[in-house]
């Protein structure tokens, strides 16, 4: 364990000897099972923990109040107008100016999750934080034994709290699965998992650590990148490579209104995680129409990036209801697109309240309905290629993700590649109309999208999806992204 992880083990064993000695462990446990029921994270397919935090050992003090509890309060109360998922408010004393009143006052003050941060290492301080109102904390591995860290889940359990499990190399992953079986009352959906890229020798951060931990990741739990997230390219790179959500602090501190650098950061993982912009440099594959769980199973299963329902007219149509109970429990890392054409405003607004979707996908006539009625979730304008043009296509802004398809969705009709390669410049696109498994690798050559979309070419029937076909057409996009492979010529349309 590296010296400040040993010095705050130190300062957190004498702050939990002195609460035992305040408060018998019975008296704690009691008033935690006590307390009003936790609050769970917001249905949001993008996990944003934004930070509250006084001062901080790399970069000093973050803030001038005089005032720690009205301070955290005022603060959790912009983050969750941005779109927080969960607040992270830092309670040690020494090296953050931290306290858990602070807490406390942050989570009367919201309606989302407060996670109490800090060096736990005793059941008791668990306890503590659930009957301040706290609904989740943070675990170090490092900090922790196998035993210790078992008895901390179990009182995280006990209590109906979530967790955010931090490592701090991709090894230390390795012991969750174990963990999370020896406690099998704690619910994997109540469980979050965080690398931290910060050296604990220099204090300074690694991005390359990120990328290289995200492999590491046992599957099926959100997966958190933390430190060194200061911008919305920041975020969407960690997005891009498959993380799930962020944890932000000292960028969000330096501001005296952070709610919109939350608001950009959350939208820019949308994006990212549906390919633009492209930082992984190879083409993201997108499968369209799905309806039920055999196919949304198999598509997974397959390695697409990226799944949509449709919510138009259109043997692939599904009901709002019905998709949310598809997608909640899917690979958080596999994005959500809910697509329409000329939709209602009523439509939009109960697609929009589900809260699994990535992105809305519409034709670009269509972008007032959403402005008006789900302005935080980021618009995929389609638009159809006709003769010998892309009418409106090159107005639209080239740092968005727009699709180009062709005059009728879901027809499998392609639409013409080397226009599209001319018209999109430096625009990041989905490619979609007419692909399938046997001409998607001479698309990508000719058009380059960010990433391809496909529907029918992967059915045996319309609105049936076809496991061989779908995974024939994921393993052309990625054969078609090596580039010591390039695909044989294909007729074009």
């Amino acid at each position: 364990m590296a010296d400040f992880l040993e010095s705050m083990a130190r300062s957190s064993t004498e702050r939990a000897r002195a609460l035992l000695a305040r408060v018998p462990l019975d008296a704690l446990r009691a008033a935690a099972l006590a307390a009003a029921a936790p609050r769970r994270l917001p249905p949001l397919p993008f996990t944003v923990i934004a930070e509250v935090k006084r001062a901080s050992p790399s970069e000093g003090r973050l803030s001038d109040d005089n005032d720690g509890p009205a301070f955290a309060a005022a603060r959790a109360r912009d983050y969750e107008a941005g779109g927080a998922s969960l607040i992270s408010v830092l309670t040690e004393p020494s090296a953050f100016a931290g306290d858990l009143s602070h807490a406390a006052a942050a989570a009367r003050s919201v309606s989302v999750p407060v996670m109490r941060k800090d060096f736990l290492l005793h059941p008791a301080q668990v306890y503590e934080a659930r009957a301040a109102g706290c609904s989740a904390v943070l675990l170090i591995l490092r900090m922790l034994s196998d035993a210790d860290l078992d008895a901390m889940l179990q009182a995280v359990a006990e209590c109906g709290m979530l967790t955010l499990i931090e490592a701090f190399d991709p090894a230390e992953l390795a012991r969750v699965p174990r963990a999370l079986a020896a406690v099998p009352s704690l619910p994997r959906d109540r469980v979050l998992l965080g690398i931290n890229t910060r050296d604990l020798g220099t204090l300074g951060v690694s991005g390359a650590r990120l990328e290289s931990a995200v492999a590491a990741f046992p599957p099926g739990f959100a997966c958190i990148a933390e430190s060194g997230m200061h911008t919305p390219a920041d975020v969407a790179r960690a997005a891009s490579m498959g993380y799930t959500g962020v944890l932000v602090g000292t960028a969000l501190m330096r501001l005296p209104s952070p709610a919109g650098l939350v608001r950009e950061m959350r939208r820019a993982a949308h994006l990212a995680a549906l390919g633009a912009p492209a930082f992984l440099g190879r083409t993201r594959a997108k499968v369209c129409g799905l309806r039920t769980a055999d196919a949304l199973r198999s598509t997974i299963d397959a390695g697409a990036d990226a799944v949509g329902c449709v919510f138009a007219p259109s043997p692939r149509r599904i009901e709002p209801e019905e998709a949310a109970r598809l997608l909640i429990g899917a690979d958080p890392r596999v994005a959500r697109v809910a697509v329409f054409k000329h939709p209602e405003a009523d439509l939009v607004a109960r697609v929009a309240g589900l809260g699994v979707f990535h992105a809305v996908q519409s034709d670009v006539s269509d972008a007032g309905v959403f402005t008006q009625v789900c302005p935080h979730i980021p618009f995929i304008p389609v638009f159809r290629a006709g003769e010998g043009a892309i009418p409106g296509l090159a107005a639209h802004p080239a740092a968005a993700l727009a699709l180009v398809e062709g005059p009728r969705s879901g027809a499998g009709t392609p639409v013409d590649w080397e226009l599209v390669a001319r018209a999109k410049g430096d625009r990041a696109i989905i490619l979609a109309g007419g692909l399938d498994p046997a001409n998607v690798a001479r698309a990508i050559h000719t058009v380059r999208p960010a990433a391809v979309d496909v529907s029918s070419g992967v059915e045996s029937a319309p609105g049936v999806k076809d496991p061989a076909l779908i995974r024939a057409f994921i393993r052309a996009v990625r054969e078609a992204d090596a580039p010591a492979h390039p695909p044989a010529a294909k007729d074009r349309p």
